[in-house]
């Protein structure tokens, strides 16, 4: 049986996008949609695992997939793929290449 723990907004407060990414191998196309424009490039490295975010984030992980809302981001992941809403509109997504 899983264990919930209580949410800990300290730890999330300081998380950044950059938080999910692992330097290495690989390559990252990172999507980023706020109000009309749109902005796309790639960067190497490879995403966090779906644990390791669930970990980051004080939320369980149900079929191998993220679909929390975390201090007002609405937040999607599953393996190669994160999604990130914000309480202003501002959409990220970041995916293997």
């Amino acid at each position: 049986m899983p264990c919930i723990k209580p949410p800990q907004p300290e730890r999330v407060k300081d998380l950044k996008e950059e938080s999910f990414i692992r330097e290495g191998k690989g390559k990252l196309k990172v999507v980023i949609e706020s109000e009309g424009e749109r902005i796309e490039t790639t960067i190497n490295g490879s995403l966090k695992s779906v644990d390791e975010m669930a970990e980051m984030l004080g939320v369980e992980v149900r079929d191998g997939r993220i679909d929390a809302v975390v201090d007002g981001v609405k937040v999607r992941a599953k393996r190669g793929r994160l999604e990130m809403e914000f309480e202003n509109g501002d959409r990220m997504r970041i995916e293997r290449a």
